[in-house]
Formats: structure tokens, C-alpha cells, sequence
């Protein structure tokens, strides 16, 4: 996954999130097992933002 894609993916997931936060309120299972869904990709994406930073600034 590129930094693109993982950008795609934390929309797709916030939207989700929201939705079932909408349908069924913000402490239903559902919308707490989406959040965390949705913690591990923007923690993946930080990864990416950061490697990419140091491949592209030479920071080391």
C-alpha cells in the first residue's frame, strides 16, 4: 500500500465510521471496533509519511 491508497483507506473508514456512528450511536461495538480499524491505518500512514520524508529530504 502507498501513501495514496492508505489516504483512500482512512476516508473509506471514517466515513464507515461515522455511518455506523449515525445508525447506531458513538459507543456501539461496531463503531469502536471501526475507530480502531481506523487508529491502525492512520498509524500505518504516519509510518509511510515518515519514510517517505527521509527518502526524500536524505534525513537519517
Amino acid at each position: 500500500m502507498n501513501l495514496h491508497q492508505c489516504l483512500q483507506k482512512i476516508e473509506q473508514q471514517r466515513q464507515e465510521m461515522h455511518q455506523l456512528a449515525e445508525m447506531y450511536g458513538f459507543s456501539d461495538d461496531r463503531v469502536l471496533d471501526k475507530s480502531q480499524q481506523l487508529d491502525v491505518t492512520l498509524n500505518e500512514y504516519n509510518q509511510y509519511a515518515i519514510l517517505y520524508q527521509r527518502t526524500h529530504m536524505n534525513i537519517f
